[in-house]
């Protein structure tokens, strides 16, 4: 038995702005990929926001 206990951290909530996820779709969508990753690289978690992205490309389209 160990005389600490580990608390686990919460992890830090990244705030994703949908409007920059919907800009970076419409990039996606008129074929400026490149475009699309300069817009989600300016924030803060570029990951979050390129996977919130995937809610606005339009596969069927």
């Amino acid at each position: 038995m160990s005389l600490f206990r580990r608390r686990p951290k919460a992890a830090p909530r990244t705030v994703v702005d949908l409007d920059v996820a919907r800009r970076a779709a419409e990039a996606v969508h008129r074929g400026d990929v490149d475009e699309a990753d300069r817009i989600v690289n300016a924030t803060d978690d570029p990951q979050a926001h390129a996977f919130a992205a995937f809610r606005f490309i339009d596969v069927e389209g």
